[in-house]
């Protein structure tokens, strides 16, 4: 499914977002290039948002995720989250290291030794992340699943997808942060109020009794429908006019 990249000037590309591919014949530091290696699906974990990349969050209403699926998706990227957490603090120590060599002024090739540091850990978080994946996929019935392989977005040409400034995957960074923390406390209620229908329905309650249960959740479902929009929206804004147009399914990322 995922990654298999093995040149080392590439760790520079490896960007967590993958969201742009860059020149691998050595890059420069001055023009706004990205120094960032966390990859955007390390950072992101809304069941809404359905960070894992596969197209879970633009079911159409009549396909859309249920209470307990998304319960199970924010179980599985919490769980990611956990695993991954150590590779995560590392990855953002060589990029402060990365920031501090070149504000000191240090060559092209000191930087590149300090980000090459980072390719065993990006290769163990893309083996995690394919492994998150291949779960969340099986979460979605047969006839979600061919829903998004119908409605796929494009897939990028030679070049990529469009290249974002280290600026911009900062801003996104922070973003995705702040949405994770606002939608938190809405999510561990959504994910509580399943597992007490699926209890309520293993000790014999109705099946109204069960929806009775999942509907007070609905509140929080909403509310994290509307941050996911909101997200959306911002996201958008920090992209060029030509980076919205240019938007695609990048390859998979491989280290």
């Amino acid at each position: 499914m995922r990654f298999r990249r093995t040149v080392i000037a590439a760790a520079l590309v490896l960007v967590a977002s993958a969201c742009h591919k860059k020149d691998t014949t050595g890059p420069s530091y001055d023009n706004g290039e990205s120094l960032t290696l966390v990859p955007e699906f390390a950072l992101s974990m809304a069941s809404a948002v359905d960070p894992a990349g596969i197209g879970g969050a633009m079911l159409p209403p009549e396909l859309a995720l249920s209470a307990e699926q998304k319960a199970a998706i924010a179980a599985l990227h919490e769980g990611f989250k956990a695993a991954t957490a150590a590779d995560v603090a590392a990855l953002r120590a060589l990029e402060a290291a990365a920031r501090a060599a070149k504000e000191a002024g240090k060559s092209r090739e000191e930087i590149h030794a300090i980000l090459a540091q980072g390719i065993p850990i990006l290769a163990h978080l893309t083996e995690a992340f394919t492994a998150l994946q291949a779960a969340i996929w099986q979460v979605y019935t047969p006839e979600q699943r061919a829903w998004i392989e119908a409605h796929r977005p494009q897939p990028c040409g030679p070049d990529g997808p469009p290249k974002l400034t280290d600026a911009q995957l900062q801003q996104i960074r922070a973003l995705q942060e702040a949405f994770m923390t606002a939608v938190a406390a809405d999510v561990a209620l959504i994910r509580q109020t399943v597992e007490a229908a699926h209890h309520a329905a293993q000790t014999g309650a109705t099946r109204a009794e069960v929806e009775q249960i999942l509907h007070q959740a609905d509140a929080a479902r909403a509310r994290v429908r509307d941050a996911e929009l909101r997200l959306h929206a911002a996201i958008d804004a920090v992209l060029t006019p030509e980076q919205r147009a240019a938007r695609c399914v990048p390859a998979p990322h491989r280290p």
